[in-house]
């Protein structure tokens, strides 16, 4: 099963029987159709401002496939999901747990020092050994309140992107993490993976049957899905800065695959078609998982992680983030 991504704005996904139809505008403005059999897809992204039809968009809901929404920066917009789970039990032990202060900081402390765990693996494997994430790591479990462990967790993602610049090289200029819009090509990177990331998350969470707005980590204020984004955080470092280093060490991407538009960097039409094809690699790639002892790939392991929190939630099963040596 696959990810169908749709990023050419003037693009139209419409349904034929059993299969997408893709129309792509061409350059002498006639149309190339492609047809993709139904079976084969397992999530459908559209990117920019592409059009699908109303046919189309009910056959993805009925088959049980999200729609997820993406704009042209790569920035997570929403989705149209399928009716999956009414787990009416799993929620309220949800809400118990965000009303259990003890409870809630027990989950938040597991949730902060994987990443943090893997955001030190991401420097020690790029030369940075003497990094200072892993007392940052052993400095969370220290916190007593929510806002101490979420300092810790601040000063250790400005330690950690500090450390980024070194590693790049000269021809990628970053000076730290911004967005809205990002003004530089790596931090456009970073905004489109997370925007991806996005989609897998929210797809697992709604599959494992949590209420997506109600998290430990993120509050549940202005609508924000706080568990999808408190589920995201492991995975960032693990998943999508990984894979950032990746394509730009193998020099897949490079500053010529941006457009600057008045301070506003994007990846072009054929860097993101490039970034998609490494990020369908990565999400494929298998490992031993730490807590199963079986090979799963990454996509797989986002599910995994929903259904254990799942399970800690009504069984008590402890929670424990996904770190990577």
């Amino acid at each position: 099963m696959s990810v169908l991504y749709v990023t050419q704005p003037d693009a139209v996904l419409s349904k034929t029987a059993e299969a997408f139809k893709v129309a792509l505008k061409q350059e002498d403005g006639g149309w190339e159709k492609k047809s993709i059999p139904a079976q084969t897809v397992e999530q459908v992204v559209l990117m920019g401002n592409p059009q699908i039809t109303g046919d189309a968009l009910v056959y993805a809901l009925e088959l049980g496939m999200p729609v997820h929404y993406l704009s042209g920066f790569g920035k997570y917009l929403g989705s149209a999901l399928p009716g999956y789970s009414r787990n009416g039990q799993l929620r309220l032990a949800q809400y118990a747990a965000y009303s259990d202060t003890e409870h809630r900081l027990e989950i938040v402390k597991s949730i902060v020092t994987g990443k943090i765990q893997n955001q030190y693996a991401v420097l020690y494997r790029r030369g940075q050994k003497d990094n200072p994430l892993k007392s940052r790591k052993l400095l969370v479990q220290e916190q007593t309140t929510l806002d101490e462990v979420r300092g810790v967790e601040g000063l250790a993602a400005r330690e950690y992107f500090g450390a980024w610049s070194s590693m790049l090289g000269e021809k990628w200029s970053f000076n730290g993490r911004n967005r809205r819009p990002p003004t530089d090509a790596v931090n456009a990177l970073l905004g489109f993976a997370y925007g991806l990331l996005r989609v897998q998350v929210t797809a697992a969470v709604h599959m494992a049957g949590l209420d997506p707005y109600v998290g430990y980590l993120h509050e549940a204020t202005r609508g924000q899905p706080a568990m999808v984004l408190d589920l995201m955080e492991e995975f960032r470092p693990l998943v999508a800065d990984s894979l950032i280093f990746a394509v730009i060490s193998h020099k897949e991407i490079k500053p010529s695959d941006f457009t600057d538009n008045l301070g506003a960097y994007r990846l072009t039409e054929a860097g993101r078609k490039q970034f998609l094809q490494g990020w369908e690699r990565k999400m494929n790639d298998e490992f031993k998982h730490p807590i199963f002892g079986y090979r799963c790939s990454y996509r797989r392991a986002i599910e995994l992680q929903a259904r254990l929190l799942s399970r800690h939630l009504q069984e008590g099963v402890p929670y424990k983030a996904l770190t990577l040596r």
